[in-house]
């Protein structure tokens, strides 16, 4: 072996005195049956690998076993907060039941999964109005374990976490506009026609309470934390400066609570803070986050993704709803 190189199967091989073959059952634990390798062989081989700080390549031996033993979750961005509770969870999960979590963001996760890459993934960054998708349909003909977080999406050979975002959305607009007429809105795209928008929910509680959508009081962040902090610094710096914020996602509820700092204001004395999605960041945020989301999911969907590879699940998938509710804690008074 060079200096500096990775140690491979064959310098384990070498140090050990044995052949590939052997090498690749100790590892493999195929070494029963048919094939007897000797207790002192199996101890000085993993005794070769230890030595020299070998680690088996997963995705090689998952193309001869048909198994990786790799699990992909398949996120935004780590920036994100929903994103990174639920990479954290699967971090944490996963490796207690002997499966290698791979974090892959945006799209890289369809090449991935399309090569083989892994036993199962779990997908939780859909757009909000996304009803079918070519790669997860492809990987449940192959049988791959998915599970979707996505509210429009059905089951058809996958299991699907649904976000149930209206009744809770509902509740904090009735909330806010009990005690506020200039709640600002930073949003994380510009609307587009989609079904049970957030945006669309601020602008239907703003209606049922008699107050205008001024758009003066609106921001788009692209779902950037930059952006976001930037739209805040805006708007609480307005003449007329609104009284509460709405963001439509968590990261943006709180890049807002940082602005407001920085410009010396008291939240939620001096301004009001909502955002969606009850991340885990949020709930330990201080003041901690008063949020529209559910009881926290993450645990259950790496659960539900587990029971899918274990075969617990019907083949055809299930759909399990999670109701959002908001969630009142120190960024709002009341």
């Amino acid at each position: 072996m060079s200096k500096g190189s990775k140690p491979t199967i064959r310098d384990v091989a070498t140090a050990a005195n044995v052949s590939l073959t052997t090498v690749s059952y100790v590892l493999s634990g195929r070494h029963g049956g048919t094939t007897r390798i000797s207790q002192p062989t199996q101890d000085r081989v993993l005794a070769a690998v230890k030595e020299l700080g070998y680690v088996p390549n997963q995705a090689a031996r998952g193309m001869r076993r048909g198994k990786t033993d790799v699990v992909a979750v398949a996120i935004g961005n780590l920036e994100w907060p929903w994103d990174r509770a639920l990479a954290t969870a699967a971090a944490r999960i996963l490796p207690t039941h002997g499966y290698q979590p791979v974090i892959l963001l945006g799209d890289d996760w369809r090449k991935f999964m399309m090569s083989g890459g892994a036993d199962g993934v779990i997908i939780g960054y859909f757009p909000e109005a996304t009803a079918e998708d070519a790669t997860v349909t492809e990987l449940a003909r192959r049988g791959v374990a998915q599970v979707v977080i996505s509210g429009t999406m059905e089951p058809a050979g996958f299991d699907v976490l649904a976000p149930e975002q209206d009744a809770g959305l509902k509740e904090c607009m009735e909330f806010l506009t009990a005690s506020h007429r200039r709640i600002a809105c930073i949003r994380r795209a510009e609307p587009s026609g989609r079904r049970k928008s957030r945006f669309a929910a601020y602008a239907a509680g703003l209606e049922a309470a008699g107050i205008g959508l001024d758009e003066s009081l609106v921001r788009t962040s692209q779902h950037r934390p930059d952006l976001a902090y930037q739209s805040a610094l805006e708007l609480l710096q307005l003449p007329d400066r609104p009284t509460a914020i709405f963001a439509t996602d968590d990261m943006e509820a709180l890049q807002a609570v940082r602005a407001a700092f920085r410009l010396g204001l008291r939240v939620p004395e001096d301004i009001q803070i909502v955002g969606v999605g009850n991340s885990t960041e949020g709930q330990q945020y201080d003041p901690a986050l008063t949020t529209v989301g559910p009881e926290p999911i993450f645990d259950r969907v790496v659960g539900m993704l587990l029971d899918r590879l274990s075969g617990a699940t019907p083949v055809e998938g299930i759909r399990v709803p999670a109701a959002w509710k908001l969630h009142r804690r120190g960024t709002t008074l009341g």
